[in-house]
């Protein structure tokens, strides 16, 4: 029971709002470019297009089955991706 929970709240926290995080975090670097509130707000937005997009990605263009387990591998593959672009960028300093 308890495991279910986390699991829920963990899946709705990776898909609505890390993997937009990452990707805000690679376009805008610097804290200064977004406050606070717009950051939180993009991320929110981005991560719903990312996971739609992934899912259609993974399903019509590579071909492969539509899982949970495919889905996390690929949006933390791609949170990781963006992670360390940021990390290039900015030498991981805010």
């Amino acid at each position: 029971m308890v495991l279910e929970i986390v699991q829920a709240i963990l899946g709705f926290f990776l898909t609505l709002f890390v993997p937009g995080y990452a990707l805000v975090l690679a376009l805008y670097p610097k804290k200064k470019d977004l406050e606070f509130i717009e950051r939180i707000a993009l991320s929110s937005v981005l991560s719903i297009a990312i996971t739609l997009l992934m899912a259609l990605f993974l399903d019509l263009v590579l071909g492969v089955d539509f899982t949970a387990v495919n889905m996390v591998i690929a949006l933390v593959s791609f949170t990781v991706i963006c992670f360390i672009f940021w990390v290039i960028q900015t030498g991981g300093k805010w």
